[in-house]
């Protein structure tokens, strides 16, 4: 549904009951990027995602999209529906907003999960690779762009279906906003927070991520103190949609000691599963 946000209107979705647990998409992504997760998770916890701001079906604003206002933008959706505090669940960009609401407004969060995350983009991606990227998306149709994106981060032998999936989500992106946020995206830097980061944290990388590949989440899990790293198997850079059942696996894996009545449940079904 659509909600006033911040002086635009965001796109979410609130289902199920229970501990709150909030799913934020990556660069290009959308809300549906989740709907392995939610279709579980929903059983026993409050799931909320969104299109954040430019994406999709939420309105871009006429403010430079920031890491800085998705995360306002999130906050304030939060406050809204009655939410003070959520466990955090933040895929490539949605990790760099995740760093942003831990570095100022961790009171908010009782847990983070960042997966295929970085802190910040090394070069030469956050120059020469910045603007190979503008230039592709200043001078080539967004079918064009949408294409080489989802062919770049899922893993080479991925069924044709799911490729076409996640093909036809990043051709939905308009231009002017997609840009902003892959500025904002390459330039963010979050080192400096890392070690400030005093709540549960867990790591996902694919084990072929090659957007945001092993040393990247190394990193992570050696400035977080106490954090968990944990390797997807076949899955690339879309680990929550290459290999849902792994990843959810270890997301209720993660949740259960503090959260042990809603994913028991839920890993006690995914296990079954095998």
């Amino acid at each position: 549904m659509l909600t006033e946000v911040n002086g635009i209107k965001l796109y979410y979705e609130d289902m199920g009951a229970g501990p709150a647990l909030v799913f934020i998409h990556g660069l290009g992504e959308n809300a549906d990027s989740w709907e392995n997760q939610i279709t579980l998770f929903k059983k026993t916890f409050r799931t909320i995602a969104m299109d954040l701001r430019g994406h999709h079906r939420s309105e871009n604003g006429n403010e430079f999209i920031t890491m800085a206002l998705f995360a306002s933008d999130i906050l304030a959706l939060l406050d809204q529906l009655g939410i003070q505090k959520a466990h955090f669940v933040g895929h490539s960009m949605g990790g760099l907003i995740c760093q942003e609401i831990a570095a100022h407004n961790q009171e908010r969060m009782l847990s983070i999960t960042l997966s295929d995350a970085t802190s910040f983009y090394p070069e030469p991606m956050a120059t020469t690779g910045l603007e190979e990227r503008l230039k592709r998306i200043d001078t080539l149709p967004m079918t064009e762009v949408g294409a080489a994106i989802a062919r770049a981060a899922c893993r080479p032998d991925i069924d044709a279906e799911t490729l076409a999936k996640v093909t036809a989500m990043f051709q939905l992106n308009r231009p002017v906003p997609y840009r902003q946020a892959t500025i904002s995206t390459l330039k963010a830097d979050y080192r400096q927070y890392l070690s400030q980061i005093k709540v549960p944290t867990l790591i996902l990388v694919g084990e072929k991520d090659a957007t945001t590949p092993l040393d990247y989440a190394q990193l992570l899990n050696k400035e977080i103190k106490g954090s968990k790293l944990q390797i997807i198997p076949e899955a690339a850079h879309m680990t929550k949609i290459e290999n849902p059942k792994a990843y959810n696996l270890a997301l209720a894996e993660f949740l259960a000691p503090y959260e042990p009545d809603a994913a028991l449940p839920l890993i006690a079904n995914l296990r079954g599963d095998e």
